[in-house]
């Protein structure tokens, strides 16, 4: 919701308030339930579980922050409100995508707070882009910087999951485990997705493709969630 047209188009806001409220039902369906619906007698991860079930509640979080600034604040400067809700998506939403996706791999517990440290010069940036009203400090070196931070993620992300591989052959050779590749496809998607929604201009047409690759994403996760089954054994 960059630009003001997305707001006025009724069939988008209606579209906007059904993705939000989809991804509140299906947080709150991972957070309190414990039995899955999709494969019953699969057991998931609960920590993948509960970190799936925080993303969507940010997600929709994020939904109703674009909005609020939208039409109720900071509407007679779009560039302070665009800064302060890209930021928002940036420091919250990433560090939830990358911890849900480490505890996709069940071999070991994978630390999250360097990757949530890397977030912190994006909240500089944004501060002096705020202070002398300059798209280059609130956009262009905060996307910079978040899209290294990404791509350093995904090579380490391609690591661990060559380490991952290399557990399950070892101790469940007897399992398919095509979720290893799928896992590292999903990773590079998301992001790219993720930097096309924060980096377009407004258009109306990338507006309603964005709800539609966030339902896509909610779909995607909840049926991963509900179809990986529990390892036991990892390493620490």
């Amino acid at each position: 919701m960059y630009a003001q047209e997305s707001l006025h188009d009724s069939l988008f806001m209606m579209l906007y308030g059904c993705i939000a409220m989809l991804a509140v039902v299906a947080g709150l369906y991972l957070w309190l339930r414990r039995d899955n619906f999709i494969l019953p007698d699969i057991t998931p991860p609960r920590a993948l579980r509960r970190w799936t079930a925080a993303f969507f509640l940010m997600a929709a979080l994020s939904h109703a922050w674009w909005y609020v600034l939208g039409v109720y604040w900071l509407t007679d400067d779009r560039l302070v409100r665009n800064i302060v809700a890209v930021t928002l998506d940036h420091v919250l939403l990433v560090p939830l995508v990358m911890a849900m996706l480490l505890r996709l791999l069940q071999d070991r517990h994978r630390r999250l707070w360097p990757w949530v440290l890397t977030q912190v010069p994006i909240l500089v940036f944004a501060a002096v882009g705020i202070a002398r009203h300059s798209e280059f400090y609130g956009f262009e070196l905060t996307t910079y910087w978040q899209v290294a931070v990404m791509m350093v993620f995904v090579v380490y992300y391609a690591y661990a999951l060559i380490q991952y591989g290399r557990w399950l052959r070892q101790n469940y050779a007897d399992l398919e485990h095509k979720e290893v590749w799928q896992s590292l496809t999903f990773a590079v998607g998301l992001f790219v997705v993720y930097e096309v929604y924060t980096s377009n201009g407004g258009e109306l047409l990338r507006e309603y493709l964005s709800q539609v690759v966030t339902l896509v994403i909610i779909a995607f996760l909840v049926w991963r969630v509900e179809t990986l089954e529990e390892l036991e054994g990892s390493e620490e």
